[in-house]
């Protein structure tokens, strides 16, 4: 294969990054365009609420530095600046994905703190309800708009 220039690998499922660039760089030396998005080795937001737009310019910067020859990486072309930031500190730049059981004892730990809530779990009878007095704050007269009474008609 060392013609081929493109390579989308979208939703494979793919979570040993340093494993796939390996054999990319060592059968691939022609590829030119690489998408991996929604892969586990690929640190997006969209697709891992948990990662940042930061972890994913560390990727960025990772891949460019295994594979320098890459003009176009998931999305967006590579920028010279990039490239050259890339070769300057890529070799630090490894993300480490946590492992599946880490994330599921972390997603059953998100579980058990949805279970309380602020908000009381019953509902007083309709007889023991303690009203209360007070002045109005606000009083609405129907002058004002009635999407929103603090907007007057002759501002919209």
């Amino acid at each position: 294969m060392a013609n081929l220039h493109t390579l989308t690998l979208n939703k494979n499922n793919i979570s040993n990054l340093d494993g796939f660039l390996d054999k990319v760089s060592k059968n691939l030396p022609s590829l030119k365009y690489l998408s991996l998005l929604s892969n586990q080795a690929c640190p997006n937001e969209l697709s891992f609420s948990y990662r940042d737009e930061e972890d994913y310019q560390r990727y960025r910067y990772y891949v460019l530095h295994r594979l320098p020859n890459l003009t176009f990486l998931d999305s967006r072309p590579v920028k010279k600046a990039e490239k050259t930031e890339a070769q300057r500190v890529g070799a630090y730049m490894k993300i480490v994905a946590p492992s599946l059981t880490d994330l599921k004892a972390q997603m059953q730990e998100s579980v058990e703190i949805s279970r309380f809530t602020p908000l009381p779990s019953t509902t007083k009878a309709p007889g023991k309800h303690r009203g209360t007095f007070g002045r109005i704050r606000y009083n609405y007269s129907g002058k004002n708009s009635e999407g929103n009474r603090f907007i007057k008609n002759a501002q919209l």
